[in-house]
C-alpha cells in the first residue's frame, strides 16, 4: 500500500499534498519526489517506505487533483509530442521523406497541448494566488 496514500487525513499528509499541488506546475514531478521524501525521511519515523520512486508513483498515479493531474498529462503530452517530432523525417542516405501518420499525431499532440494551456487557469496549473486567496493567471 502507498505510505502517502494511507497518511492521507493527517496534518502531515495534508502539508505535503499542499506542497505537492502548488508546486507541480513550476517543478519537475522527480524534484518534488526527492524533496518531499527527504522530508519524511527525516522527519517521520514511519516513513521509512515513502523512497522517492514511491513519491513519484503517488504523485503521477495516486493524487487525483486536478492541478496535479493537469501537470501529469501535460508533461506526457510533452514527451509523447518529442518522441513524434523526431520520427516525423524520415532520411535514408540522401532522401528525405515525411511521415504523414507521424505528422498527423504530433499535430493531434500539440492541440491535445493547447487545449490544456486554456483550460481555465483557476486552481490548475499557471494561476498564481493574490494576496486575497484569488487565482490569476498571466497572460
Amino acid at each position: 500500500m502507498c505510505w502517502l496514500c494511507s497518511y492521507q487525513g493527517n496534518l502531515l499528509g495534508k502539508q505535503l499534498n499542499d506542497f505537492i499541488i502548488k508546486n507541480i506546475g513550476f517543478m519537475e514531478i522527480n524534484c518534488i519526489s526527492l524533496q518531499v521524501s527527504d522530508f519524511l525521511l527525516l522527519k517521520e519515523p514511519s516513513a521509512s517506505h515513502a523512497k522517492r520512486e514511491d513519491v513519484f508513483t503517488h504523485i503521477q498515479a495516486h493524487m487525483l487533483h486536478p492541478k496535479v493531474r493537469m501537470a501529469v498529462m501535460l508533461r506526457q503530452l510533452l514527451e509523447l509530442a518529442g518522441i513524434l517530432q523526431n520520427s516525423i523525417v524520415v532520411k535514408d542516405g540522401d532522401l528525405c521523406t515525411i511521415d504523414k501518420s507521424n505528422a498527423e499525431l504530433y499535430l493531434k499532440i500539440i492541440g491535445q497541448i493547447m487545449s490544456l494551456y486554456k483550460v481555465d487557469p483557476q486552481g490548475l496549473l499557471f494561476g498564481e494566488e493574490n494576496l486575497d486567496g484569488a487565482v490569476s493567471s498571466k497572460a
